[in-house]
């Protein structure tokens, strides 16, 4: 009985933990510590700088002491007429009887091989140093990536959360409107084409919300596959978050910014010089090698039947070698191939500097786009909020004329769809503003943890009520 009331407690909290976990909204830094280890693209980010970064080590041990040991046991039979026994002789007097003599032994080497000038290892080590910086260049790019990445993602989803509640008040309000015509069009008051027009009204409201429910639920699943988790609660942004300008307030200055400290021009860079460090190593092939041979030799020699050969009539033998050799290496034709892969080399270095240069410009483009648009957001979303007053009074004076019949159904019903396109592009611009603040700051090379946490404090863990007003959004 007690296991079974220990077992019931036990489930008891265990669901509430899920219910818990299940209203709690996660925050935008929640995601992003998710999406950091679940990001399959910045684990291969990871992964790749790790695999780049392991050539530097391996084009060292090219020019370091390579030391090797070789051993060869054998095992020989030797046919032969020994002294030991009677001779056998034909006519001649050559021996016609041999007999057979097993030798065994073994040869050991040791030798130590020491690169003195060799300029395509060297070429190489200096190319593998450029790659390896750029590696990590690579990877902090990627991480602003994916902070931009998870960003978007993110109020993707609001942005779709705000939308799916105007078109719930939208169509709640055309609703109202098509039940209104319905009952004054059975008294005699409105005509059947009132009616038909509020119910093509309610329809294409309906389409619309319809829309916004697949969109959301799509940027939804777009965020799984950031996070590798379904959320089904994210903290809403604050009506009221601050606006804040750039800063500096110089669009050049941001530029400069950006192409000394954008990551992706970094990597570009190494990429370049990476490139020109092939050209060297390429052109090696024209140039002379020397390094410095050590080996010790030893060999060892006995026999097993105990028969001694007239070569061995002293009994085992031991022989050891020691040298030092100097090994220079002078090319003189290779058939062109050189002098191809040297051209080769150097097309490949134009192409990364043509790379290099793309990069630049497109990264000097975003910079000003975005710190453009972060300018004028100020003002987008100040005058959407004031269109959605506009709007809603001008909504609300058709509506009040359309009762005292100075005023056509169709203008009412064009002005409640113009709410709704007012309050839709002020979502739009809300959060297309916090994207501009992410995206200049990459641009510049600044994006940073401490960025992300800024614009957290802007959010508020409040749940979303059900629309009940009837234009879904109170006057700003």
């Amino acid at each position: 009985m007690k296991k079974r009331v220990l077992l019931f407690i036990s489930l008891l909290f265990a669901a509430s933990l899920s219910c818990f976990s299940n209203a709690h909204a996660a925050n935008l830094l929640e995601v992003y510590q998710q999406a950091q280890c679940s990001d399959p693209i910045f684990q291969q980010a990871i992964a790749q700088r790790l695999s780049t970064k392991q050539g530097v080590p391996i084009s060292v041990a090219a020019i370091l002491p390579n030391l090797q040991f070789n051993a060869t046991p054998n095992v020989n039979r030797i046919g032969y007429a020994g002294s030991n026994f009677d001779p056998v002789v034909d006519n001649s007097g050559a021996y016609i009887n041999p007999r057979n003599l097993t030798q065994r032994g073994y040869t050991m080497n040791l030798t130590l091989t020491q690169t003195v000038f060799n300029f395509s290892q060297f070429s190489a080590v200096a190319q593998q140093v450029s790659l390896s910086k750029g590696a990590d260049a690579t990877l902090n790019a990627a991480l602003q990536n994916l902070m931009t990445r998870v960003a978007s993602a993110y109020f993707a989803i609001l942005q779709d959360e705000d939308n799916l509640s105007y078109a719930e008040a939208s169509k709640l309000a055309f609703s109202e409107q098509l039940d209104q015509m319905k009952q004054q069009y059975k008294v005699g008051l409105k005509t059947i084409t009132d009616v038909y027009t509020a119910e093509a009204s309610y329809d294409s409201a309906v389409a619309t919300y319809i829309q916004a429910e697949t969109t959301l639920s799509n940027d939804r699943e777009n965020l799984r596959v950031i996070t590798g988790v379904y959320y089904p609660h994210l903290s809403r942004l604050s009506d009221d978050f601050p606006l804040v300008s750039p800063q500096p307030s110089n669009v050049e200055l941001w530029v400069k910014r950006s192409l000394l400290q954008n990551w992706s021009i970094k990597a570009s860079q190494y990429s370049a010089a990476a490139s020109h460090e092939a050209i060297n190593q390429q052109l090696a092939g024209h140039f002379p090698t020397l390094n410095v041979q050590t080996n010790f030799s030893k060999q060892l020699t006995d026999n097993i039947n105990k028969y001694t050969s007239f070569a061995e009539r002293n009994g085992p033998g031991t022989t050891a070698d020691r040298s030092v050799t100097l090994n220079l290496n002078v090319p003189i034709l290779a058939g062109g191939g050189v002098i191809a892969e040297t051209t080769q080399a150097k097309y490949n270095y134009q192409v990364a500097q043509q790379q290099l240069e793309q990069i630049i410009r497109s990264t000097m483009n975003s910079t000003r786009q975005s710190y453009q648009s972060l300018v004028a957001g100020i003002s987008k979303i100040k005058a959407d909020k004031e269109a959605i007053k506009s709007t809603i009074s001008s909504l609300e004076g058709l509506e009040a004329s359309y009762r005292v019949g100075t005023e056509t159904l169709v203008n009412v019903l064009d002005q409640q769809q113009k709410v709704y396109e007012a309050q839709t592009q002020y979502a739009t611009d809300r959060y297309a503003f916090v994207n501009n603040i992410l995206a200049l700051k990459q641009a510049a090379g600044t994006l940073s943890f401490d960025d992300l946490c800024a614009i957290n404090a802007w959010l508020i863990d409040k749940e979303r009520k059900t629309v009940k007003k009837k234009y879904g959004y109170k006057k700003p």
